[in-house]
């Protein structure tokens, strides 16, 4: 008998050293009105959506939920986390922030408020989809990457606010949607609509689809510190006149100025750079060229 107990015990011993020793699995929770997915490995909480109903009105997402005890730090909004809540208006999400899922706000069409974290490195294809409550966006320095029609059919944004040119210029867009500027058409640095546009010289490369769309550019200067300008970069910038290439641009990507109707004047002031630049695309409706503030007619090859 006492054999007998002693193999049981140590059976169910070795059954619960087992379980022990499985990854918890994630519990969903509800905290003021707001539905998490909770790792207890990680001590993180995603914000996921509602099992039954809709988030509507006002919603500050904290930094951190407390649940048993035990401290989660919030770190991302998940896919369709928002999805469809039409009722949704303002929406605040916090610094602990790292990533915003994929249609994580699809069709949140009376969404008028919306502030994103310091701390967001990505945002998903399809995130703000069709909101059309949206006028406008800070997009932080922290976005490294945003996700295929990100901003798509946000037909009531109208401007699109950055503290640094060198942060916007790496951001990874997918495509023309992505980049809210698509609809917006009015960037703005610091507060101060950018018009006469000057790249710092902290920027080394010009990413796709960066400036596409903003039609509120007349002019750009590009520094010899920038060696590369993506595929569409400045794509539909329909107000603009004049661009200055600086000598250490190696590249220029396909349609990087498509579509610029009224872009008459490029500027350079070496012609050996110039002839060494790669160009997938070309210069569609510029027709001067000048060197170091002269218009080339006589053209002498050095």
């Amino acid at each position: 008998m006492k054999h007998y107990l002693h193999n049981s015990l140590r059976a169910l011993f070795l059954s619960l050293s087992v379980l022990l020793s499985l990854p918890m699995l994630a519990v969903e929770v509800v905290i003021d009105g707001i539905n998490y997915d909770l790792d207890a490995d990680t001590e993180e909480a995603t914000v996921v959506r509602k099992s039954s109903g809709s988030y509507s009105g006002e919603i500050e997402i904290p930094e951190s939920v407390e649940y048993r005890g035990k401290d989660y730090i919030v770190t991302s909004i998940g896919g369709g986390a928002f999805s469809y809540c039409s009722g949704l208006t303002s929406v605040t999400i916090p610094n602990s922030v790292t990533s915003i899922g994929s249609d994580a706000f699809f069709a949140c069409s009376g969404l008028t408020s919306l502030t994103i974290g310091n701390s967001v490195t990505s945002i998903g294809s399809s995130a703000f989809y069709v909101c059309v409550g949206l006028t406008s966006v800070t997009i932080p320095n922290s976005v490294t990457s945003i996700g295929d029609d990100a901003f798509y059919s946000c037909s009531g944004l109208t401007s699109v606010h950055i503290s640094d040119f060198a942060a916007w210029c790496k951001i990874e867009f997918k495509n023309i949607s992505s980049n809210p500027l698509c609809y917006a058409e009015h960037l703005y640095l610091n507060g101060k609509e950018v018009k006469d546009l000057i790249i710092p010289n902290s920027v080394t490369s010009i990413g796709d689809w960066v400036f596409s769309g903003c039609s509120g550019l007349t002019s750009v200067t590009i520094p010899n510190s920038v060696t590369s300008i993506g595929k569409n970069a400045f794509y539909y910038c329909s107000s603009l006149t004049s661009v200055t290439i600086g000598n250490g641009v190696t590249k220029i990507g396909s349609a990087a100025f498509w579509y610029c109707t009224k872009l008459t004047t490029v500027h350079i002031s070496d012609l050996v750079a110039w002839c060494d630049i790669e160009f997938s695309g070309y210069f569609e409706y510029a027709y001067r060229l000048y060197l170091n503030g002269e218009e080339v007619k006589n053209l002498v090859i050095p």
